[in-house]
């Protein structure tokens, strides 16, 4: 009963909000293959977004809303590309180039500015967020076809002064990742489950003597669970539909996997000690001889640098986006998504990071339709995003608040 009780009361969020997803299908009523299909294309356009916030709150430095910075770039290396006529994977490689050069550079900028703010990472990333959209509508909006030479009657305003305020990708760029190879949902999870038990074999090979017995209990139990779950989706018919019909953009599924596996390798690395060392005591690291200032700004230039890759598979995934306000609300979103899974202002991992985004793209998908059912109102749905959205990170806020006030008072004590 007692690990029950540990188990809802850290799982909690997670808890909540499935059982709110899933009053919100029941209430919605919608099909569910479309509600499967669109979920699965917003779990591959909003994931790295969220995997580009693990390592700084690693570093201690919280969420990082400058990540909108990170958006902007990608943007920009879009606008170039669709000037220049690129499309397909070369343009796709042209852009993650352009963008993460662009970003690592701003990274640098951010980073050396959360080094001046110790402490108030958070709210000087907002703040940074801001600055950066001001000089991106100053490049776009006023220097292209002053300053800067530039005209291009597809994308340039009329006047012959700034971009347009809607950027239609060309041909061949949108779903230019996405429309490569696909394969249904159905063979994706067969693959999974294939090199789930290749690991999982290998492993208990690998550590049969020194393994516990419990231990290995419990994997062969999880190995066996995963089994079963995946023969009810491919057995009881009206989920074997769904699953069958259900395709995977299998490139931007490898590319966020490949982002997972990153951001994983990274922390057993010499620079992921590092990181975890500055998010436990900032000041014993400083004892211990680690350059503090350094590591907090790669930690900022990898989070950038990331952002720009979600952003960009964000927009090859919807073939057009709104020039000037489509960064708006990247870190915010992104941000909600963490702690829905779970993760708090301190604490991050991958997992965590995908089981948000596909509870909080479901809610989000959800949403509208649960609201029209009940209130016969569409905007009630909108209002509810809006609320989860900004209402989940003003709670963290304030559990992380309460946390640090009980730990002080606890020190004091003691």
């Amino acid at each position: 009963m007692n690990k029950i009780k540990n188990y809802i009361s850290e799982n909690f969020v997670v808890i909540f909000f499935a059982v709110l997803c899933t009053l919100a299908y029941l209430i919605a009523g919608q099909a569910p293959y479309v509600v499967a299909s669109d979920l699965i294309n917003r779990v591959m356009r909003n994931s790295i977004m969220v995997l580009a916030l693990i390592i700084p709150i690693m570093t201690g430095m919280g969420l990082n809303f400058g990540i909108v910075v990170g958006a902007m770039s990608a943007q920009a290396a879009l606008i170039f590309i669709t000037h220049w006529r690129l499309t397909g994977m070369v343009g796709i490689l042209v852009a993650l180039v352009i963008c993460t050069v662009i970003s690592i550079v701003c990274g640098y900028l951010l980073g050396r500015l959360f080094n001046k703010t110790r402490g108030q990472e958070m709210i000087t990333g907002m703040i940074a967020g801001y600055f950066g959209q001001g000089i991106y509508l100053l490049i776009f909006l006023v220097l292209m076809g002053t300053v800067i030479p530039f005209w291009d009657d597809q994308i340039s305003i009329s006047t012959g002064i700034g971009v347009k305020d809607t950027l239609n990708l060309i041909d061949g760029m949108k779903g230019a990742m996405d429309g490569i190879f696909k394969l249904h949902l159905s063979t994706v999870l067969l693959i999974a489950f294939g090199v789930m038990t290749a690991c999982t074999g290998y492993k208990l090979w690998k550590e049969k003597t020194s393994m516990e017995k419990a231990e290995r209990t419990a994997r062969i139990a999880r190995w066996a669970g995963y089994g079963g779950v995946l023969v009810l989706l491919l057995v009881i018919p009206p989920v074997a539909a769904v699953v069958k019909r259900c395709s995977v953009p299998i490139v931007t599924l490898f590319f966020i996997l490949a982002v997972s596996a990153l951001c994983q390798f990274i922390t057993k690395t010499k620079l992921g000690q590092d990181f975890r060392s500055v998010g436990n005591d900032i000041h014993i690291a400083e004892a211990s001889g680690i350059d503090v200032n350094k590591i907090r700004i790669l930690a900022t230039i990898f989070s950038t640098v990331l952002a720009s890759w979600g952003q960009l598979t964000f927009l090859q995934n919807m073939g057009t986006f709104s020039t000037y306000t489509a960064q708006q609300n990247v870190g915010t979103y992104a941000i909600a998504a963490l702690l829905v899974g779970g993760a708090t202002i301190d604490k991050a991992n991958v997992k965590q990071a995908f089981t948000g985004v596909v509870l909080f793209q479901l809610l989000f998908l959800l949403a509208p339709a649960a609201g029209t059912k009940i209130f016969h109102d569409t905007q009630v749905g909108e209002y509810f995003r809006t609320v989860i959205s900004n209402g989940v990170i003003a709670v963290a806020l304030v559990l992380h608040a309460m946390n640090k006030f009980k730990g002080i008072a606890s020190e004091a004590e003691t």
